[in-house]
């Protein structure tokens, strides 16, 4: 399975992830109070002369994940175009931030414990014990992402009709989101590229590939290309020429849409 939640490409959806792994770290060092998490507050207990040593390791503990958390999906986000992200990718991204988070965190704790144990032990008892925790969140949210994507692509096989709005949001033209072949990007336009009783036809709207996005990712529209949007419905096959470059050939006997090399696994995921 390669599926990969479309709503990740998305600012919000995809941040809740940078508040979720913080936020659930507090309730379980706060309510369940697993007792290998809580040993590892108490670094520095005996040491430091500070009074509430292991509500002060909580707090700075939480700041380090949201800091490592929102820099990592804010940089998630900024380069979602040039990815070309896939779930094998995501799980390895989600991973990365893991270690991230538990190599700083455990930096602090041998800090706090005055380099009793050393870095190496504490950054094990880290990965254990945050890794342990990020889990549910990552697996829920990302559960429910699929399903919500999937569910949002249920209207396109029910024959929903799309509407396309200009950059004025003056409403230009509707037609059922499976009639679509593909959308092209010209300059300050769009050229929809549709069937009508089996006969390929095209309307040209002044907006951008930008606006029109969201409503291609939730009728489960696919970007093959900075100038072209494909319905993976219509794709009949992949070809490589000799050049090295990717088509799509959608059956209507043009020479085929392009596919970018980062878009490629993307489109080949869809099919």
């Amino acid at each position: 399975m390669t599926y990969y939640p479309k709503s990740l490409n998305r600012f919000f959806p995809c941040y809740v992830f940078a508040l979720a792994i913080p936020a659930f770290f507090l309730v379980s060092v706060l309510l369940y109070e697993p007792r290998a998490l809580c040993d590892m507050m108490h670094a520095g207990d005996g040491i430091s002369t500070m009074a509430g040593v292991y509500s002060f390791n909580i707090i700075i503990t939480f700041a380090i994940l949201l800091a490592v958390m929102s820099i990592s999906r804010v940089m998630l986000w900024l380069l979602r175009r040039h990815l070309a992200m896939d779930l094998y990718k995501y799980v390895i991204w989600c991973i990365g931030e893991t270690l991230v988070c538990s190599a700083f965190t455990a930096l602090y704790l041998v800090l706090m414990d005055g380099g009793q144990g050393g870095w190496f032990s504490w950054f094990g008892k880290a990965i254990t014990n945050l890794g342990a925790i990020a889990l549910y969140p990552y697996l829920i949210l990302t559960l429910f992402l699929c399903a919500r994507d999937i569910a949002s692509r249920e209207p396109q096989e029910q024959g929903a009709r799309l509407k396309f709005y200009d950059s004025r949001h003056q409403l230009k033209f509707i037609t059922e989101a499976s009639s679509i072949l593909y959308i092209e990007s010209n300059e300050n336009y769009i050229i929809v590229h549709y069937l009508e009783n089996g006969i390929e036809k095209k309307v040209q709207i002044r907006t951008s590939m930008k606006n029109i996005e969201p409503l291609s990712e939730q009728a489960g529209f696919a970007r093959a290309h900075r100038c072209y949007i494909i319905n993976p419905l219509h794709v009949k096959s992949i070809r490589k020429t000799s050049g090295g470059q990717n088509f799509a050939d959608l059956g209507t006997g043009d020479e085929g849409i392009p596919i970018s090399k980062k878009y490629y696994d993307s489109i080949a995921s869809m099919l």
